[in-house]
């Protein structure tokens, strides 16, 4: 409680969120309708969206998901480690295959930049936007538990997380 008005300010100021800086996003928006160059995505009544039969008379442009993997401009990173993450690559690949289909399906804009298993058999996904990479971390986790850290390491949109299993 705030002692000289009696009010509680700390709730409110705990959900207002100030726009965070992303140089891949636009703004302004862009000429509707538009479609991007690169894959396809419609931007259209003012959001990002899969159609199969686009508009024919769209503008061209280059939306910020395919900015962002060109650029290598990662919004979220997944580390997978342990024994159970060798045992069960296969399942999880397939999960986080699913994961990834899902997500783009509601959120176009979020896509799997890469998949690189390392020398000593962890893998690391990056993601362009943060959203899809906790939904790999936490889907993952609900599946076949293990540990699990997620941070947001700075104001702006990016999230690491990692995982876990040895058993």
């Amino acid at each position: 409680m705030n002692g000289e008005t009696g009010k509680n300010h700390s709730r409110l100021d705990k959900m207002i969120q100030e726009h965070r800086n992303d140089p891949y996003f636009l703004r302004a928006k862009y000429n509707q309708p538009a479609i991007c160059k690169e894959c396809g995505v419609v931007f259209d009544d003012g959001i990002f969206q899969w159609m199969k039969t686009p508009p024919e008379k769209a503008e061209r442009m280059t939306c910020p998901a395919c900015y962002r993997i060109k650029e290598n401009y990662v919004g979220g990173v997944v580390t997978l480690e342990g024994d159970f993450l060798q045992q069960h690559w296969e399942d999880i690949r397939n999960l986080i295959e699913n994961v990834e289909k899902r997500e783009a399906g509601r959120r176009p804009l979020e896509r799997i930049i890469g998949i690189r298993k390392e020398d000593d058999g962890s893998v690391i996904i990056r993601t362009t936007y943060e959203h899809l990479a906790r939904g790999i971390a936490d889907a993952i986790h609900r599946a076949h538990k293990g540990d699990l850290d997620i941070k947001y390491p700075s104001e702006d949109k990016y999230v690491l997380a990692h995982w876990r299993r040895d058993q």
